[in-house]
């Protein structure tokens, strides 16, 4: 049986991929849903890097062999960030809403609307009962911070890669996915308009969509 990881976002947890786990193992999956740093009872951080969850995600893969990763927003990123570091382990990428940090200090900001200082503190404390507040003020600061190594990483992973937009309703800038799918050999980009959290607002349509993706086997 194959192993598929899903990956929830920030100030997500584990449950939101629930409804898809008997979708998967009846694909042949054996599906693992990890909580990622500073949620739930996972272990804090301070502060919070994005390279600290994606050395979580590579321990966990201890004793798996090669994986399909499916994440959403920093689920995404982290799932990207294991490929590029690991791209013999990983058999496909489901990347759904990833946030695409900068390249170098020219270019841009992942987010097309910013989230302001202030609205992180607010929307850290609003969460806290589901993460460390500090968490997602900690994340946006890294993702807005240039990281070439994660660019060059992305050139050495050969597995397919569906990266999922959510179109004009999500705050992050669509234009920035094309970039990804230029720099990676094996991505193509499907848009379902239906904001950040595909899966939750659009969840026939996210399944619908994955599953066909999972399945090809021309990929």
């Amino acid at each position: 049986m194959k192993d598929l990881i899903c990956l929830h976002a920030g100030t997500s947890g584990p449950s939101t991929w629930n409804r898809f786990i008997p979708d998967f193992e009846a694909l042949g999956y054996r599906v693992h849903c990890p909580t990622l740093l500073g949620h739930g009872d996972a272990p804090r951080r301070n502060p919070y890097l994005l390279d600290d969850f994606r050395d979580q995600v590579l321990l966990d893969l201890d004793g798996l062999d090669r994986v399909t990763l499916v994440g959403n927003s920093l689920g995404a990123y982290v799932a990207s960030a294991v490929a590029a570091a690991a791209p013999d382990r990983v058999e496909r990428l489901v990347l759904e809403e990833l946030p695409v940090p900068p390249r170098d200090l020219t270019d841009g900001d992942p987010t097309s609307r910013p989230m302001p200082p202030a609205a992180l503190l607010v929307a850290g404390w609003l969460t806290r009962r589901r993460c460390d507040r500090r968490l997602l003020r900690d994340v946006v600061a890294d993702l807005r911070r240039p990281q070439p190594d994660w660019w060059t990483g992305l050139a050495k992973v050969k597995a397919p890669t569906l990266l999922l937009a959510g179109g004009e309703r999500s705050h992050l800038d669509q234009s920035r996915f094309a970039l990804v799918a230029n720099q990676m050999p094996s991505a193509t980009i499907e848009t379902i308009e239906a904001g950040h959290r595909i899966h939750s607002r659009a969840p026939e349509r996210w399944l619908s969509t994955v599953r066909e993706f999972l399945a090809f086997k021309g990929a």
